[in-house]
């Protein structure tokens, strides 16, 4: 008679498959509507995990009654990306149960572990890649980076022994808990934070002088790019855009009025090489940066140029005010 190990070891590639599919959509879906996440994991249930897991449980039959043999995590950021999430989830796959770990404990219980979704594949997802897939279940875990945290501190201290911890030691616990939620909350509310201090920036910025006042940060140097170059993106990609942030030295140029002073200084400089290489300005970053790098050695130095515009910068900056 086969044992129960040996079954599931015979059908965990079918799930870790399984996996793979919806893990691989779910990435591709999430990152359509442009939702920012901290990692997504895939997996197949372990046939340690899984014989674990149906000792500890009254089953009948654990290879059908056990729903997360097939498992994806995405954790995010924010509360509210979890609601995205959910939507897309719901779009993208059949949901045959949604659990919220949180509400699921109770207040007298330890938990913050996100929210769980059983799913199945849609009939759109169709072909040979697809074939056997559909009917089966995978577990689609959310949750935020704290509610991570917690559900790691949870499975290796709480989980399958709950009952064995002291009184004393439970009440820490939820404490810690506690707090996290608390932080939770507190970072829930920093995308409003930001959306309304950028619209107080655009605000001033329609008041140059006193915009100019304003000490560089993401934001206030978003703006003020958008700003001087009204024809142009402000960046070709996110990336370069945080490149100025991290290589100017803050101590040099602490207001904006910093940087247009700067860049007022290399223009010269800056339009000649415009004019010979009009392909390396395709965003306001980009005349930024070659101002910054005409004016500022050390931001020259940390600077990824390349080749062609460190030779430019050499050889014009003869032309700076």
């Amino acid at each position: 008679m086969i044992s129960l190990e040996e079954k599931y070891r015979n059908i965990r590639p079918h799930y870790e498959r399984l996996a793979n599919e919806m893990g691989e959509a779910l990435i591709s879906k999430v990152k359509e509507a442009k939702i920012k996440t901290a990692s997504i994991t895939i997996r197949a249930k372990t046939v340690e995990s899984f014989i674990d897991k149906s000792e500890r449980k009254p089953y009948k039959n654990p290879l059908t009654e056990i729903t997360d043999l097939a498992g994806v995590r995405l954790v995010c950021l924010y509360e509210s990306d979890i609601e995205k999430i959910e939507k897309v989830i719901q779009d993208e796959f059949k949901v045959c149960e949604k659990v919220d770990k949180y509400k699921e404990a109770g207040s007298d219980k330890m938990g913050y572990l996100g929210v769980h979704f059983v799913v199945e594949l849609k009939d759109h997802y169709s072909g040979p890649r697809y074939d056997g897939l559909h009917g089966s279940k995978c577990e689609i875990q959310v949750r935020t980076i704290l509610q991570d945290a917690w559900a790691i501190i949870n499975h290796h201290l709480i989980y399958k022994n709950e009952s064995s911890i002291p009184n004393r030691l439970k009440r820490d616990i939820n404490n810690v808990a506690a707090l996290l939620e608390i932080a939770q909350g507190i970072f829930n509310k920093i995308p409003e934070a930001i959306a309304q201090y950028v619209k107080e920036m655009q605000s001033k910025a329609e008041d140059q002088i006193d915009f100019l006042k304003q000490a560089v940060d993401n934001e206030t140097l978003r703006i003020y790019t958008e700003s001087k170059y009204k024809t142009l993106p402000i960046k070709v990609n996110e990336r370069i855009h945080g490149l100025i942030l991290r290589d100017l030295d803050l101590r040099k140029y602490p207001t904006l009025r910093a940087i247009d002073t700067a860049i007022e200084k290399a223009k010269p400089a800056v339009e000649q090489y415009y004019r010979e290489t009009p392909e390396l300005f395709k965003a306001g970053t980009d005349f930024i940066t070659k101002s910054l790098g005409f004016i500022d050695e050390d931001f020259f130095k940390k600077h990824p140029f390349c080749q062609r515009t460190r030779e430019a910068i050499h050889r014009l900056r003869h032309l700076v005010r």
